[in-house]
């Protein structure tokens, strides 16, 4: 106990030079000397623009309605199966839903896991990163909002929803896209990993530099403007598009028999089809073009991912561990 607090403490003296003092702390664990013991105690009293730090827990967190503008950073997912992620592996787990409301826009969400409900969108400028999450939802028609670079299932609408002038980009996706109506929306640099049909279903949007697992096709009667993507579904290749793709020949572990994580098994494997086929020659796919898909969805900021504390922590020289940080990206 003693050694996990005492990573703790490092850790909050770590974030703490980089982003200086307008910091909140959210921590549900027994006996965690935080600010807060939920995200919406949180939202309730810290100040507009505040940056909140959700902490790995044993405990799920409670559901939560942002009401002003935050940045909300949690440590990622994954953290035990992939190397250089975090050195607590503890996830900040959601068990409920969280809602971006009136007065939320231009906040930012990372490094979250929502296993089993949803994030809500109900204003503009909303940022989605790193998260692993089970569905998303445009409640209400919503433009400038970014999804890149997470771990998800669904990405849909509910009620008068409408996605506009919004990016999706570098996610791995078990699920379906589908926001019809609106647009445009760029798509692009995807893995949709789901072998059903429908797996995109938009309107007016650009479509490109994805994978594909899908045996079924993009919709192209709904203004889209569909260019190298990679399919496993039947087609005549045209457009910078490559249909009839053996998907097992792109990934590194599409089977899963080698064992690698749940994300890192979708990186492209060499000789892939994929590499160098996407626009100006980027590669298909969540890791590839400008912002590639980051393992764990680890935040991007410098982060401790080993720390060897002594049993007998303090003497007279002051206290003497060894730590191990990696650069963001």
């Amino acid at each position: 106990m003693k050694k996990q607090f005492l990573l703790s403490l490092i850790i909050l003296l770590f974030c703490g030079i980089i982003y200086g003092q307008h910091h909140v702390r959210v921590n549900n664990n027994a006996g965690a000397d935080a600010d807060y013991t939920s995200l919406q105690a949180a939202n309730d009293a810290a100040n507009n623009g505040d940056t909140i730090y959700v902490e790995g827990s044993t405990t799920a967190y409670a559901g939560a309605d942002i009401s002003k503008k935050f940045i909300i950073i949690g440590p990622g997912y994954f953290l035990a199966d992939n190397p250089k992620t975090q050195a607590n592996a503890l996830q900040a787990t959601f068990n409920s839903f969280i809602n971006f409301n009136t007065g939320s826009t231009g906040s930012s969400l990372t490094g979250i896991v929502i296993p089993s409900t949803y994030v809500s969108l109900f204003v503009n400028d909303i940022a989605i990163t790193r998260c692993n999450i089970n569905s998303l939802f445009f409640q209400v028609s919503c433009q400038n909002i970014l999804i890149s670079q997470n771990y998800l299932y669904y990405i849909g609408i509910s009620g008068s929803g409408q996605a506009n002038n919004s990016v999706i980009s570098n996610n791995i996706i078990s699920g379906n896209i589908n926001l019809p109506g609106g647009g445009p929306v760029q798509i692009t640099n995807n893995v949709m990993t789901s072998t059903s049909a429908n797996t995109i279903n938009v309107y007016n949007s650009n479509i490109n530099n994805n994978i594909i697992c899908s045996s079924t096709n993009i919709p192209t009667n709904t203004g889209n403007n569909i260019t190298n993507n990679i399919l496993a579904a039947a087609g005549t290749n045209a457009n910078g598009n490559q249909y009839n793709v053996v998907m097992a020949n792109v990934f590194v572990d599409y089977s899963g028999s080698l064992n690698y994580s749940d994300d890192g098994k979708w990186k492209l494997k060499p000789g892939s089809v994929a590499i160098g086929a996407g626009i100006s020659g980027v590669d298909c796919g969540a890791f590839g073009g400008a912002t590639p898909y980051v393992l764990s969805g680890v935040p991007n900021l410098p982060h401790i991912y080993e720390a060897l504390i002594p049993g007998t922590a303090y003497s007279d020289a002051g206290l003497s561990c060894t730590i191990k940080i990696a650069s963001g990206n």
